[in-house]
């Protein structure tokens, strides 16, 4: 027993001593696996002095010295908690200070490393900084790939409006058909409403199918881009199930009554999720006018249909929720009837204490 003891405790301080050298052997690529004491202090610090430099309060060159003294995760963690809150010529002001510093030049360069979540923290930490001169590299990070680094790269320019990006994003549906939907609508939002033009003139040739085509339809609806409401309409008219729902979510987006016609058309689609939304827009909207075939579809097989046609007749004033107290008071549908009482509740709650049971949750 004492040799095999022996063996074991050989054996455990060999795996030990391995796993140090392996762990110092990764750490130049994965980073220091804690936070060193101070970092945040650090970090807070050097943003203070980037919002004085922005203010005008301290000079470029003193505050070039303190970032490039800075340890490199305390420089970026004061970049992305400014960058979070600032923008325009002050973000622009403190960007040309730090843009020529080493360890933002280390992470251009970084944009070419051989692991790809690598190259998607790099493109995150170069897009924090106005810099036109770092364009092209992200432009190559995004086209390279993998979806994480295209996603990461795609933010990027998104935040420098960067037009070309888009259109190559729209253009290499490929590229990002793994992402979710909101994560995708969330990218195109963020090339701002001055992007709307080049995503319309885009999704009108196309019969959406792909994720990111699809999320281009609901950007121009979060746009306000009202120009494209009648193609909105035909394609919730024409298009496939998704794109029908898309451009029922778009047009309750775009908050233009002259869509309701073809949302009250929607509420008889033969797929729940179009009827939902299409409930939904409609309910956006206000739309008094379309109480009575909304309290229909809170009769609805699909739990979706009910519960958006409920809560669109609470947001149609008076005669909505006049049409919700008399579903409850039915006896012939349990669920219409829950459904409505449910709703009801929440607007009284609501009309207590605004919020009402999202204060409470």
């Amino acid at each position: 027993m004492s040799a095999v003891s022996g063996w074991l405790d050989a054996a455990r301080r060999g795996a030990a001593t391995h796993a140090a050298r392996l762990a110092r052997a990764i750490e130049p690529w994965l980073g220091p696996a804690e936070s060193s004491p101070g970092l945040a202090a650090e970090a807070r610090a050097l943003a203070a002095r980037f919002a004085r430099l922005a203010a005008g309060a301290e000079a470029p060159r003193d505050v070039a010295r303190a970032a490039a003294a800075a340890r490199a995760e305390a420089l970026w963690m004061a970049v992305e908690s400014f960058a979070a809150t600032v923008g325009g010529e002050e973000w622009r002001a403190v960007s040309r200070v730090l843009v020529a510093l080493d360890e933002p030049s280390a992470e251009r360069r970084r944009l070419r490393h051989p692991i790809a979540w690598r190259r998607a923290l790099a493109a995150r930490r170069v897009g924090l900084l106005h810099d036109p001169d770092a364009r092209p590299a992200l432009r190559r990070a995004m086209e390279r790939g993998p979806g994480i680094v295209t996603l990461a790269a795609a933010l990027a320019l998104a935040r420098a409006r960067d037009l070309e990006a888009l259109r190559w994003l729209l253009d290499h549906p490929e590229a990002t058909a793994r992402r979710p939907r909101q994560q995708l609508v969330a990218v195109l939002r963020r090339f701002g409403p001055g992007a709307a033009p080049v995503v319309r003139d885009a999704v009108e040739a196309w019969s959406p199918t792909a994720a990111i085509h699809l999320a281009a339809v609901e950007a121009l609806g979060a746009w306000g881009a009202r120009e494209a409401g009648p193609w909105l309409e035909r394609l919730l008219a024409d298009g496939g199930v998704e794109a029908r729902t898309a451009a029922a979510r778009a047009l309750g987006l775009l908050g233009d009554p002259a869509h309701e016609a073809a949302l009250v058309a929607a509420l008889d689609d033969y797929a729940w999720p179009v009827r939902a939304q299409a409930a939904r827009a409609l309910g956006a909207l206000g739309a008094a006018r379309a109480v009575q075939r909304l309290a229909a579809r809170v009769h609805d097989r699909a739990w979706w249909v009910r519960r958006h046609a409920a809560y669109a007749l609470a947001a149609c004033g008076p005669r909505g929720r006049a049409a919700l107290r008399a579903l409850r008071r039915q006896r012939a549908d349990r669920f219409a009837r829950d459904m409505a009482g449910e709703v009801l509740q929440r607007v009284a709650w609501d009309r207590e204490s605004p919020g009402g049971v999202d204060r409470v949750a």
